[in-house]
Formats: structure tokens, sequence, C-alpha cells
């Protein structure tokens, strides 16, 4: 039986899946603050196919983990889209200010 993260994972990248399925499972992975998750996340992220409210979660569940480990990625960052990179700067933004400094985001 697949894990609770596993089953949004699958969500996340299932091309049947709606936009509010995808963009629920890109939400509650936030709640995973782990390597593959964070993979999955940036995966999609990048997607420029992708819809933007699917890609805005992807980056501010990335951001929210970021802040969550302490640990920025940079070059995570960097290969998201337009819309998911938005979504990690709010979130960092809001919750790690200093950051923005740092990173030049």
């Amino acid at each position: 039986m697949k894990t609770k993260k596993e089953l949004l994972i699958d969500i996340l990248f299932d091309p049947t899946a709606s936009i509010t399925e995808k963009d629920d499972a890109a939400t509650d992975l936030e709640d995973f603050p782990e390597n593959e998750v964070i993979k999955a996340l940036a995966s999609v992220g990048k997607v420029k196919t992708e819809d933007d409210t699917v890609l805005n979660s992807c980056g501010e569940s990335l951001g929210s983990i970021w802040v969550r480990l302490n640990s920025f990625d940079p070059v995570i960052y960097s290969s998201l889209t337009n819309t998911a990179r938005l979504g990690a700067k709010y979130i960092i933004e809001s919750r790690k200010s200093e950051w923005m400094r740092l990173y030049d985001l």
C-alpha cells in the first residue's frame, strides 16, 4: 500500500488528474520536507506547459520546505518557471526575508 506522500506525488505527475487535484497535491506535499518531494515539486515546477495554478503551488511548497529545513537551493530555484519562482519567492519573502538579500531574489 502506498503512503500518502507517494499518492500525492502520483497525482502530481498524473496527466489525467484535474488541475484542482494536482494543485491540492502540490500544496499537501509541503508537509513532507524530504528530497523525494523536493525533486517531484521541482520537476513539475519546471514544466512550462503546466497550469499556472499548479506551478504556483509547487513553488510555494518548495519555498515552505526550504524555509522549514533552513536550506535554500538556488539551483532548483533558478530552474523553475517564472510562476513557480514567484510562488517560492512569496513564501521566502514572508517567512525568511533575509534570504531575499542573501540570494538576490
